[in-house]
């Protein structure tokens, strides 16, 4: 029997096993690397097929390996855990159990649909090559977990030649899939500001320094950063998504934070963002009397295709879905993803896999309405599995 018919009629078995795996960590979301749960049921399921894992790695991710009993090259793949903070307007019968957590970007989906593809690796472990290590990572939507499983030594022992990600995609039906051709998604890098001035009554604003006037000015000057010292050629974003201060109407905020991000394809074009939002926080000072600081967090790189990786996952791809079902993306993603702190150690590939039930309104990610189409898992378990399995054949 072929290699895609062994795979298909194993995932025909167990799909129902794991779209319950799947609701089972959705109803149950958690946030960052605290995903104890989430890595629990992941931890049990494994144990129930006879897969060696170890748990702990970077806090609450998992690494299994499966090994077969033909030489070949270690190849990674990674899926993600974490869930959003987010109360959820589905109203599925197994919507989220906890008030303000959701699984909204689809991670329960990758980590049961990853759960899926070792269940099929094991099952075939005598008739395919290589090695597989399956890597359950926590604290995506933190941008944290990637690094502290690569902390944790999850690149090592054994070594992996080549690395695999996939996220699901609703602006995609299910049945199809899609890859961006070089970066697959941005970098990224946060920035946490706090101003400091002088608190005061409403009505006497003479006797303050008011850090609301001054947060507002302070936001309008850095849309001019990337419209007006970034070439209009290079995609780069910034964006405040948080502000905090003041505690009544009637009095001046003595004290504002601002929190945003910054966003690039190209590494060298956050330096200079940093530098402009440190030389409009100088200005800010002089011109309205505040004090400030900034921290920056630790900038993820861009998620890089590997060129040689990219073709020989897009032809396993086409294989599997037909080549009318693998789409080139039609624009960059300013999107960011720590599977590029795997990405720029090791060559590896990215995919986006449809999760729209076919005929329906795009719903995207991090919406509390965000349902994605079951069939996805099927899809996935299917389409991952034949990737890494030529991958290993062909190293």
């Amino acid at each position: 029997m072929e290699i895609q018919a062994l795979i298909d009629n194993k995932v025909h078995k167990i799909n129902a096993k794991i779209i319950d795996l799947r609701r089972k960590i959705h109803e149950n979301p958690e946030l960052g690397l605290e995903v104890f749960n989430t890595a629990a049921l992941i931890a049990k399921s494994l144990s129930e097929l006879g897969i060696p894992y170890k748990d702990g790695v970077g806090k609450t991710g998992i690494v299994a390996v499966i090994e077969t009993n033909s030489p070949g090259p270690c190849i990674l793949l990674r899926a993600d855990m974490d869930a959003l903070p987010l109360t959820e307007m589905t109203g599925l019968d197994y919507s989220s159990k906890i008030e303000g957590k959701m699984h909204a970007c689809g991670h329960d989906l990758h980590a049961a649909a990853l759960v899926g593809v070792a269940d099929v690796l094991w099952s075939l472990r005598d008739q395919i090559s290589g090695t597989y290590k399956l890597m359950f990572q926590p604290g995506e939507e933190t941008l944290n977990g990637a690094e502290a499983m690569i902390a944790d030594g999850v690149l090592e022992d054994p070594v992996p030649s080549l690395a695999f990600g996939f996220h699901n995609w609703p602006p995609l039906d299910t049945g199809s899939t899609a890859y961006h051709p070089i970066v697959s998604f941005a970098g990224s890098q946060g920035f946490a500001i706090s101003l400091t001035g002088l608190s005061g009554h409403g009505a006497h604003p003479h006797s303050s320094i008011d850090t609301i006037a001054a947060a507002a000015n302070f936001i309008v000057q850095l849309q001019t950063v990337v419209s007006r010292e970034i070439s209009p050629l290079k995609p780069a974003v910034i964006s405040v998504g948080r502000i905090e201060g003041g505690t009544a109407e009637n009095i001046i905020a003595e004290t504002v934070t601002l929190k945003g991000t910054m966003r690039a394809l190209e590494p060298e074009l956050f330096e200079l963002m940093r530098n402009a939002i440190k030389r409009l926080l100088d200005g800010l000072e002089r011109g309205m009397r505040i004090k400030s600081e900034v921290s920056f967090s630790n900038q993820v790189p861009p998620l890089v295709n590997d060129q040689t990786v990219l073709k020989r996952v897009v032809r396993s791809a086409e294989t599997t879905l037909g080549k009318d079902n693998v789409l080139k993306m039609p624009e960059d993603s300013m999107g960011a993803e720590d599977f590029a702190y795997i990405s720029s150690v090791i060559p590896a590939a990215h995919l986006r896999i449809g999760s729209r039930t076919p005929g329906t309104d795009t719903v995207m990610i991090h919406k509390p309405e965000f349902s994605p189409d079951e069939h996805f898992l099927e899809v996935a378990m299917k389409l991952v599995s034949r990737i890494v399995i030529d991958l290993a054949a062909e190293e």
